[in-house]
């Protein structure tokens, strides 16, 4: 945590803030009391294609419309919901899932095996974000009776339940006459989930209402606005204005935490979380392709500064071999980050030989240049939350002190995120970004990310232009290995290479501060689901459903 006076002054910054942006700020807009506002960071890159879904915002929007098979959880545990039960046939080499006959489409259409087959088929057929996790590992899927479905595997495939159980699935009598499923607009979608579009405004916000033939039993709450902010300071007033009953992500406005925790209206959640904050360079970018360099730049950093400062305390030191500590069964705690335990003067006199080692001399001026004559001037990326911005600027002060100059530049998620570094198709447009994750509690999750089958534009490894055939051999290995022991171990030796490889650079692993106002609903219940991209507790349909306006 932050020393007890830089809290105090992050509080007074947080404070003068929210407070000039009330006095700015409208009147509230009287609203249908059963009705849940939530705020959110960004528009869902999907929009109501739920083909398309790739990541949390779009799990958050699409969620309320449409379920998976089953809830994979943080701690593991799968729990039913479309499928109300499942068992592994070693003799086949399968997966079973058997549907609860009481799910049906929002249009009245029996839900049933044939349209969880349609959604793998269509996933898979259109190599879709969705299906990107487990094409590889799936030979077919079957429809054994009405409610019935089989996966035959490709060989072993440690994550199969909650990654095939936590799909979306998809009405076949709706999406089958189709023409293009990645350009259909979804204008009408038709889901099993307890509620049903009113209206979406892309970047503004979507209006959903109680399906009151909801196959598990109809919402207490009449409708749900998701509202988008691309200004976390003015989703944190809407809050407090009681515009907001609920920001299910406070990540990234860490600052803004203090006056929300002395809002008498307001309940603000910190959990541990398994979230890896980190600096993601380029690697086609010279010289970040290079080993020694990032293990130089990772010495430079003034972590404990940029945890501090930019978190505002709520996070751990970082482990550098990706998976947190919180994955207390998969983590690999003995890969500590090197400069722990070193003063500044040792870390910069270490970063500083590494990079004397690699022919990186200073001019005049004091910055650093290639062999060529080129200068270590790059630019880092941050999305436009407070807490990347203010990250990026200390790791600019930091690295300045070993000559290496970096400008900050700031966009929305949608324009970095699906517009340049994970669009595929403009891999030299950025040099450097201050990136975050959340681990799914299975490795599979980090061997997906690192040595993906087959490899997508959404995947880290590839986005970020990182290859290593020694770690991404094991990784892949790790993902079909049945044997438990044999697995861990696998994933303990990943990491290992992971930590000395610097595939990203690890800042620290933030804390979850969510936050809901305690004078609107009841009932509040933070379940830790995390099906798809889906990781934010109390945006959980979980969640949803047990929420009564009081």
């Amino acid at each position: 945590m932050t020393s007890s006076a830089a809290r105090r002054s992050l509080v007074l910054i947080a404070a003068c803030i929210v407070g000039a942006i009330i006095v700015a700020g409208s009147a509230c807009t009287e609203v249908n009391p059963r009705r849940l506002d939530i705020g959110w960071s960004e528009s869902p890159q999907a929009g109501l294609n739920p083909f398309l879904a790739r990541n949390e915002g779009d799990y958050l929007f699409l969620g309320l419309i449409y379920e998976p098979l089953c809830m994979p959880m943080m701690d593991g545990s799968v729990e039913p919901w479309i499928a109300e039960s499942w068992e592994f046939d070693a003799d086949r080499n399968a997966w079973l899932f058997h549907l609860d006959e009481r799910a049906h489409w929002s249009d009245g259409t029996p839900l049933t095996a044939d349209d969880v087959v349609f959604t793998f088929e269509t996933v898979y057929a259109g190599d879709f974000p969705m299906g990107s996790t487990t094409k590889a590992f799936v030979k077919s899927v079957e429809a054994i009776d009405a409610q019935t479905v089989r996966f035959a595997m490709n060989g072993g495939f440690a994550g199969a339940l909650p990654l095939l159980g936590g799909t979306l699935i998809m009405p076949r009598h709706v999406w089958a006459d189709v023409d293009d499923v990645a350009q259909h607009p979804n204008e009408t979608p038709v889901g099993s989930g307890p509620f049903v579009l009113e209206e979406f405004q892309p970047r503004s916000f979507l209006h959903v209402v109680r399906d009151a033939d909801y196959w598990r039993g109809p919402a207490r709450i009449d409708e749900v606005v998701i509202r988008v902010f691309l200004n976390l300071e003015a989703e944190v007033v809407a809050l407090m204005k009681g515009e907001l009953d609920l920001m299910p992500d406070l990540s990234g406005s860490e600052a803004l935490i203090p006056p929300l925790e002395e809002d008498a209206n307001v309940e603000v959640l910190l959990d541990r979380w398994p979230h890896i904050f980190y600096l993601a360079p380029n690697h086609r970018v010279d010289p970040w392709g290079q080993k020694a360099f990032r293990q130089a730049v990772d010495l430079a950093l003034d972590k404990q500064a940029i945890l501090d400062v930019s978190l505002a305390g709520y996070a751990e030191m970082p482990l550098m071999g990706y998976v947190p500590p919180l994955v207390t069964r998969w983590a690999n705690p003995s890969v500590e980050w090197r400069g722990a335990g070193m003063t500044e003067t040792e870390r910069l006199a270490a970063a500083n030989g590494l990079l004397d080692d690699l022919g990186l001399t200073r001019d005049d001026a004091g910055l650093r240049r290639t062999a060529d004559g080129e200068p270590l001037a790059f630019t880092v990326s941050s999305l436009t939350y407070p807490s990347y911005i203010r990250a990026a600027e200390l790791a600019k002060e930091s690295l300045a002190k070993v000559g290496i100059e970096l400008t900050v530049q700031v966009s929305d998620p949608e324009t970095l995120y699906g517009g340049i570094v994970f669009s595929g198709e403009r891999p030299l447009d950025w040099q450097l970004l201050v990136h975050g994750s959340t681990l799914h509690p299975d490795p599979d999750h980090f061997a997906r990310e690192f040595a993906p089958v087959p490899p997508n534009p959404w995947d880290n490894a590839v986005a970020f232009g990182w290859e290593h055939e020694g770690l991404q051999s094991l990784l892949r290995d790790s993902r079909t290995e049945m044997d438990d022991a044999r697995r861990r171990q696998m994933i303990q030796d990943a990491q290992t290479l992971f930590a000395e490889e610097l595939p990203v650079i690890t800042l620290g692993h933030r804390l979850h501060p969510a936050a809901h106002r305690t004078d609107t609903f009841t009932g509040w219940n933070p379940a830790k689901v995390i099906y798809g991209g889906m990781v934010h507790p109390l945006g959980s349909i979980v969640n949803l459903l047990s929420l009564e306006p009081i």
